[in-house]
Protein backbone atom coordinates (compact mmCIF):
# COMPACT_ATOMS: atom_id res chain seq x y z
CA UNK A 1 0.00 0.00 0.00
CA UNK A 2 2.85 2.37 0.83
CA UNK A 3 4.45 1.80 -2.59
CA UNK A 4 1.12 2.47 -4.28
CA UNK A 5 0.77 5.77 -2.42
CA UNK A 6 4.29 6.82 -3.44
CA UNK A 7 3.63 5.98 -7.09
CA UNK A 8 0.34 7.87 -7.02
CA UNK A 9 2.02 10.94 -5.50
CA UNK A 10 4.79 10.90 -8.09
CA UNK A 11 2.32 10.55 -10.95
CA UNK A 12 0.20 13.44 -9.65
CA UNK A 13 3.28 15.62 -9.39
CA UNK A 14 4.39 14.71 -12.88
CA UNK A 15 1.05 15.41 -14.55
CA UNK A 16 0.34 18.59 -12.59
CA UNK A 17 3.65 20.26 -13.42
CA UNK A 18 3.94 22.37 -16.54
CA UNK A 19 5.58 20.67 -19.48
CA UNK A 20 7.97 23.41 -20.55
CA UNK A 21 10.67 23.09 -23.18
CA UNK A 22 13.98 24.97 -23.13
CA UNK A 23 15.45 25.28 -26.62
CA UNK A 24 19.12 26.32 -26.85
CA UNK A 25 20.02 27.43 -30.39
CA UNK A 26 23.60 28.17 -31.35
CA UNK A 27 25.83 28.00 -34.39
CA UNK A 28 28.45 25.30 -34.86
CA UNK A 29 31.26 27.88 -34.95
CA UNK A 30 30.10 29.48 -31.65
CA UNK A 31 29.83 26.38 -29.43
CA UNK A 32 32.34 27.72 -26.90
CA UNK A 33 29.60 30.15 -25.80
CA UNK A 34 27.00 27.43 -25.13
CA UNK A 35 25.28 27.72 -21.77
CA UNK A 36 25.39 24.49 -19.78
CA UNK A 37 21.75 23.77 -18.93
CA UNK A 38 22.34 20.32 -17.45
CA UNK A 39 20.31 19.90 -14.28
CA UNK A 40 17.41 22.20 -15.24
CA UNK A 41 14.29 20.98 -13.43
CA UNK A 42 10.64 20.92 -14.59
CA UNK A 43 11.55 21.44 -18.25
CA UNK A 44 12.87 19.45 -21.17
CA UNK A 45 16.16 20.86 -22.51
CA UNK A 46 17.08 20.58 -26.19
CA UNK A 47 20.20 21.84 -27.94
CA UNK A 48 20.17 22.52 -31.67
CA UNK A 49 22.36 24.19 -34.26
CA UNK A 50 21.12 27.09 -36.33
CA UNK A 51 22.27 25.25 -39.43
CA UNK A 52 19.84 22.38 -38.67
CA UNK A 53 16.74 24.60 -38.51
CA UNK A 54 14.32 25.14 -41.37
CA UNK A 55 14.80 28.35 -43.38
CA UNK A 56 11.66 29.92 -41.92
CA UNK A 57 12.94 29.37 -38.37
CA UNK A 58 16.43 30.58 -39.27
CA UNK A 59 14.99 33.93 -40.33
CA UNK A 60 13.41 34.41 -36.90
CA UNK A 61 16.71 33.96 -35.01
CA UNK A 62 18.53 37.30 -35.03
CA UNK A 63 21.65 36.32 -33.07
CA UNK A 64 23.23 33.25 -31.51
CA UNK A 65 23.21 31.83 -28.94
CA UNK A 66 19.48 32.07 -28.29
CA UNK A 67 17.52 30.37 -25.54
CA UNK A 68 13.75 29.99 -25.77
CA UNK A 69 11.36 28.78 -23.10
CA UNK A 70 8.33 27.29 -24.82
CA UNK A 71 5.10 26.49 -22.96
CA UNK A 72 2.64 23.64 -23.34
CA UNK A 73 0.73 25.68 -25.92
CA UNK A 74 3.91 25.97 -28.07
CA UNK A 75 4.09 29.71 -27.42
CA UNK A 76 7.33 31.37 -26.45
CA UNK A 77 7.29 32.34 -22.78
CA UNK A 78 10.81 33.84 -22.61
CA UNK A 79 13.70 34.50 -24.96
CA UNK A 80 17.34 35.42 -24.42
CA UNK A 81 19.73 36.31 -27.26
CA UNK A 82 23.48 36.76 -27.35
CA UNK A 83 23.31 40.02 -29.26
CA UNK A 84 26.39 41.56 -30.87
CA UNK A 85 28.69 39.95 -28.28
CA UNK A 86 27.58 36.45 -29.46
CA UNK A 87 27.51 35.43 -25.79
CA UNK A 88 24.64 35.12 -23.32
CA UNK A 89 24.78 37.28 -20.20
CA UNK A 90 22.65 34.92 -18.11
CA UNK A 91 23.30 31.86 -15.98
CA UNK A 92 21.60 28.51 -15.58
CA UNK A 93 20.10 29.83 -12.34
CA UNK A 94 18.43 32.69 -14.25
CA UNK A 95 16.81 30.19 -16.62
CA UNK A 96 15.67 27.99 -13.71
CA UNK A 97 14.24 31.02 -11.92
CA UNK A 98 12.11 31.96 -14.94
CA UNK A 99 10.91 28.36 -15.31
CA UNK A 100 9.88 28.30 -11.64
CA UNK A 101 8.02 31.61 -12.03
CA UNK A 102 6.16 30.38 -15.12
CA UNK A 103 5.10 27.19 -13.33
CA UNK A 104 4.00 29.13 -10.25
CA UNK A 105 2.06 31.63 -12.34
CA UNK A 106 0.36 28.94 -14.41
CA UNK A 107 -0.61 26.89 -11.37
CA UNK A 108 -2.00 29.96 -9.55
CA UNK A 109 -4.45 30.83 -12.32
CA UNK A 110 -7.84 29.31 -11.47
CA UNK A 111 -9.53 27.51 -14.31
CA UNK A 112 -13.01 28.93 -14.88
CA UNK A 113 -15.83 27.55 -16.93
CA UNK A 114 -17.08 29.63 -19.79
CA UNK A 115 -20.50 31.12 -19.45
CA UNK A 116 -23.28 29.30 -21.24
CA UNK A 117 -25.37 32.44 -21.63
Amino acid sequence: MKKLLIIFTLLCGYFSSAQLKVLHINSSWNTRHNLDLQGIKNAQVQYTFLEDLTPSLKQQIKSVPTILIIGEDNKTKMIWSGGIALKLKITKDDVQSVIDKIIARDSAIPVRRRSTN
